[in-house]
């Protein structure tokens, strides 16, 4: 057998096969505990719909949560190419439910391209919080890059929870918003919901090329090489 089919402990190969399967394992558990194995007794988009805006709501803790935690948990660097990769990855597992749930809802084309794009843009924009905690040597610094996407995820839909006027907010937090812009059903989205998915994709955009370009990684800095 070609050792070089093999995949080595540490190495990105095996490192993206692990994330492809904990990303599909988090989804599949999701499923079976939201909608369940068994089809509702009267499948409509009525019936549908809140199980898919559940799935949706699991993916984005999925991306903004669990998986840059999991991420910054490791005490070893790791480049932001490298982090680059895995999340990207995730972002295209996470379309499994984006686009699917258009087919068995009233969505309209354009919204269901809306809540797929705003469900990548908030996992892009945390995964480039991952990747500048990621590449860090001081423990702190990542510690603040988790606690950046907690508070991200977390404090719209708690303001929301307290206080139902709050209704600005939804658009702060990919649950909140990704949970509006699923109960929406057949209308068609409005300015307000495109330019806050596109002002998301803009600061993911600004940050990846900020912690990739300028800001660099502490251990290229100081070393020269930086991990794969």
């Amino acid at each position: 057998m070609n050792r070089r089919l093999v995949p080595v402990a540490g190495s990105p190969f095996l490192a993206q096969r692990l994330v492809v399967f904990f990303g599909s394992t988090w989804l599949l558990i999701s499923w079976v505990l939201v909608i369940g194995l068994k089809r509702p007794l009267l499948p409509s988009p009525e019936t549908w719909l809140p199980g898919v805006r559940l799935m949706l709501v699991m993916a984005a803790i999925g991306l903004i949560v669990v998986w840059p935690m999991a991420a910054m948990a490791t005490t070893r660097p790791l480049s932001t190419q490298r982090t680059l990769r895995e999340t990207s990855i995730l972002l295209l597992t996470a379309q499994l439910i984006a686009w699917p749930a258009g087919l068995v809802t009233t969505w309209t084309m354009p919204r269901t391209v809306l809540i797929a794009m705003t469900l990548t843009g908030w996992g892009l924009l945390a995964g480039a919080l991952a990747a500048w905690g990621r590449c860090r040597t001081r423990p702190g610094r990542r510690v603040a890059m988790m606690a950046c996407c907690l508070l991200m995820a977390l404090v719209a839909p708690v303001v929301l929870w307290f206080d139902d006027s709050a209704s600005w907010m939804a658009g702060f937090s990919p649950l909140s918003s990704l949970w509006t812009m699923a109960s929406a059903g057949n209308d068609s989205p409005i300015a307000q919901e495109w330019i806050i998915t596109t002002a998301v994709w803009v600061l993911a955009m600004i940050c990846w090329f900020l912690f990739t370009s300028l800001a660099g990684c502490e251990v290229r800095e100081q070393t020269g090489t930086s991990p794969k």
